[in-house]
């Protein structure tokens, strides 16, 4: 899919901002996931249950304090004195201030068994946390893979076609018979079956992803995060996750808040001494009787002893629990030793067969088209290039559930650690499948970073600056002042050796700030596709090295310019060269590459230029 040119310069210029982690047209999976984390059901329950463990606390703090007590009183009565009734009114105003001096310690017991509790119900977030991230990426990853793998079965359903087509001439013309037809149509319908499970397939992963992020699973790439040192350890990546792990890490905490409980229990064993202050503040009685309290003050000093079982049974109760949750904590413990160690003796099966399932591609790609080079000379069977087909379209499925078992089992392991919401963010990387590899055509990874012509269109009347080797059928540029004939002509070439010093370098983001942000490779290729293609041949050319000969300049205009050179390519065991002409536009007072085309070589046959629209 191909976005609108300011929806690409938007996505661009974030890259060269480094709010994403790489220039291509999607958001990145970081992005997804902290969009949308905290917007899960999940996460907003652990995130009111660690609210309620801290309104606990709060609770449990003010029973630190004495509590103030006021009383008024206001009545009517009808007394008797001496056999005379009086009406009496009594105003009278009391305070009273209680707090507990002693209770066997249960209050600060009970302070720590909150603070535990508070603790755990931290963890429990981070747990959820962890898990949401690692299903957003699962997600993300099986729809990335599930599209791929259609993509090949398609391209592998295209062969199969034209194959079968080939098969039904040679049927009509008697030279083979009709039972090689239904031969192919048996295998068309196995690989269009096969087809259709996987879109069912799909449609359930992008509803899954949709549920979990909210948006639709468009332009997403493959994802990847780089190992750190510490991954390859599988013991210090234990103890890590052992002293990280959120769901162990709540389990301990829970264990302490119940041991915690025993204290408050044990507390009730002790006799609770209460102090008491209490003091009238105001007395008016009408009429005053014989006799009344006016002001007064008391302190008191109360103990209640507990007699009975009750306190007994609830300090048993308080052990079985603590014993209870320290069993469950040891049987998290060995449950996540288990799954790190299982989870790590997959990914370090998976990233060491990962070369091969790549050869295995290369390798089958070469069978593929043999075999149909020689059932065309009458030298293999039908059957035999079926099974070809069928086998690359195997080793291409491998090679794509691959990256993305790498990228699912990494995840999981570093959710289990807690780490891979800031992993996310320091250490994503995407990952780039060869486009090659999804081909037919064999492909030799030596030459990865060869530039290879395209047909495009013809070149434009080579003319040099220099008037003495202008031709005489080509009109001279228009003159220009000296202020702009110097930026003009140096710059293209400062740029340009600047450009083959980042190609050198394999810096891909360097290399692709040369040019335009809506850069159109020909060939009908997007912008997306030349990137993704431009990544992997940059950063995995094995020592290239790049050499610019005979460069000649011309001036279109004030911002347009084109270069032309001979280029001299060599990398690994390759070597190539050729003549190159790349048209500069200059954008924000800036020259930037608009164009890029490889010549025909001197003395050749008259034909069009090539566009190098890919390497």
């Amino acid at each position: 899919m191909t976005l609108p040119l300011p929806a690409r310069r938007l996505a661009a210029a974030l890259a060269a901002c480094g709010l994403l982690g790489t220039p291509a047209l999607a958001a990145p999976l970081p992005v997804v996931v902290d969009k949308v984390l905290l917007q899960q059901p999940s996460v907003r329950s652990a995130q009111a249950l660690l609210r309620a463990a801290e309104a606990q606390m709060t609770q449990v703090r003010s029973d630190f304090l004495p509590s103030l007590g006021l009383s008024y009183r206001n009545s009517d009565a009808r007394d008797e004195t001496q056999g005379r009734p009086i009406d009496r009114n009594v105003r009278r105003s009391d305070a009273s201030l209680r707090w507990n001096v002693f209770n066997g310690a249960a209050d600060t017991h009970r302070l720590r068994s909150a603070g535990f509790t508070r603790d755990a119900a931290d963890a429990d977030l981070d747990s959820v946390l962890e898990q949401v991230a690692f299903e957003i990426t699962e997600a993300y990853a099986d729809v990335v893979r599930l599209r791929q793998t259609m993509d090949s079965l398609q391209a592998t359903i295209a062969r199969q076609e034209r194959v079968e087509a080939n098969v039904a001439q040679r049927v009509d013309a008697g030279r083979i018979s009709s039972a090689e037809l239904d031969l192919m149509h048996v295998r068309l319908i196995q690989s269009r079956t096969l087809l259709g499970q996987l879109r069912a397939q799909l449609g359930t992963a992008e509803y899954r992803y949709r549920l979990l992020t909210g948006e639709a699973p468009n332009d997403l790439i493959t994802p990847g995060i780089r190992p750190a040192k510490g991954d390859a350890d599988i013991d210090a990546l234990v103890e890590r996750i052992h002293e990280r792990n959120p769901r162990l890490r709540a389990a301990l905490q829970r264990s302490s808040a119940r041991k915690a409980d025993i204290g408050v229990a044990r507390g009730s064993f002790f006799p609770a001494v209460d102090l008491s202050l209490n003091k009238r503040l105001d007395n008016n009685t009408i009429p005053v009787p014989v006799s009344d309290t006016d002001r007064a003050a008391q302190l008191q000093v109360s103990i209640d002893i507990p007699l009975g079982g009750k306190n007994l049974g609830r300090h048993t109760e308080a052990i079985e629990r603590h014993q209870a949750a320290q069993a469950d904590a040891d049987d998290l413990l060995m449950k996540v030793s288990r799954e790190i160690t299982d989870l790590y003796r997959q990914l370090a099966e998976t990233r060491e067969i990962a070369p091969l399932t790549e050869q295995r591609v290369i390798a089958a790609q070469r069978v593929a088209a043999a075999y149909e080079l020689h059932f065309e000379a009458g030298r293999r069977s039908l059957n035999d290039v079926s099974i070809a087909q069928e086998d690359l379209f195997n080793a291409q499925r491998a090679l794509i559930e691959n990256h993305a078992q790498q990228t699912t089992l990494q995840a999981q392991l570093l959710s289990l650690a807690g780490e891979l919401r800031e992993t996310l963010r320091t250490r994503y990387q995407p990952v780039f499948i060869a486009p090659e590899l999804f081909g037919t055509t064999p492909y030799n990874p030596a030459l990865a970073a060869a530039p290879v012509p395209v047909v495009d269109a013809p070149p434009a009347p080579e003319m040099e600056l220099s008037p003495a080797n202008t031709p005489k059928a080509a009109k001279p540029a228009p003159p220009i002042n000296a202020a702009e004939e110097g930026s003009t002509a140096s710059g293209p070439e400062q740029r340009l050796t600047a450009w083959v010093a980042a190609w050198a370098a394999g810096d891909f983001a360097a290399y692709r700030a040369f040019y335009l942000a809506n850069f159109q490779p020909g060939k009908g290729r997007s912008t997306l596709e030349w990137e993704n293609e431009r990544r992997l041949r940059v950063s995995q050319a094995q020592s290239p090295a790049i050499h610019i000969d005979n460069l000649k300049l011309r001036q279109h205009t004030a911002d347009r310019m084109s270069t032309r050179f001979t280029q001299r390519y060599s990398a690994g065991h390759y070597r190539d060269t050729v003549r190159k002409q790349i048209d500069w536009v200059k954008e924000d007072g800036q020259w930037k590459i608009a164009a890029e085309r490889v010549l025909p070589q001197a003395g050749a046959h008259a034909a069009p230029a090539q566009t190098e629209a890919s390497r």
